[in-house]
């Protein structure tokens, strides 16, 4: 692969990190202000998703008030830190091979994740 296509993924790259972080402060902005979209799951369900409060946990995190933010959601870190994971492994696929995918270099690591999401969402809904 010759200089100008990687320097091309790239860019690409740091222009979707960019969007990503312009639309989550926009997000967040909005959110702090009383603007934030409802969750459709508790919405049709009534039920508390694995994920109810992350906003609120990470506009508490932005204000540096951690317990709050361990309050909405115990799990945020988690879930926040396995997107991150996921969208740097799909980056770093794009700059080697110009295919945008995840492939999981840890696959025990994708369900012992998504094995204690599951379970946080039927425990938070038990209590």
């Amino acid at each position: 692969m010759n200089t100008t296509q990687t320097h091309r993924r790239l860019f690409r790259c740091l222009a979707l990190d960019g969007l990503i972080l312009l639309a989550a402060s926009l997000y967040a902005w909005l959110a702090m202000r009383g603007v934030a979209l409802p969750c459709l799951f508790r919405k049709f369900t009534g039920f508390l998703c694995p994920g109810c409060g992350n906003t609120r946990a990470a506009i508490s995190l932005l204000k540096l008030d951690f317990s709050s933010a361990f309050s909405y959601n115990p799990l945020f870190l988690l879930e926040f830190g396995y997107i991150v994971w996921i969208y740097c492994a799909a980056s770093r696929s794009y700059l080697k091979g110009g295919r945008f995918a995840y492939q999981p270099p840890w696959p025990v690591a994708d369900i012992l994740v998504l094995v204690a999401v599951l379970a946080w969402g039927v425990a938070r809904n038990l209590c």
